[in-house]
């Protein structure tokens, strides 16, 4: 990444710290619900809770 493209990250990140009073517990709330939209929307899809990526599938058996 470009240090305009960093710069930018850090500028909004900032920018949703303040409209959330620099409050972290306001600003995880705010992430949560964006989530939730973004889930809702159906536009994207979300690896569920206590997913394993490391889970290899059980071999197949020879018969």
């Amino acid at each position: 990444m470009d240090d305009y493209e960093i710069q930018e990250i850090r500028r909004i990140r900032q920018q949703i710290s303040s409209e959330n009073g620099n409050n972290l517990k306001a600003v995880a709330k705010y992430y949560r619900q964006i989530e939730e939209e973004l889930k809702n929307s159906g536009k994207y899809k979300f690896v569920e809770k206590g997913y394993n990526y490391n889970r290899r599938p059980p071999p197949q058996q020879i018969t």
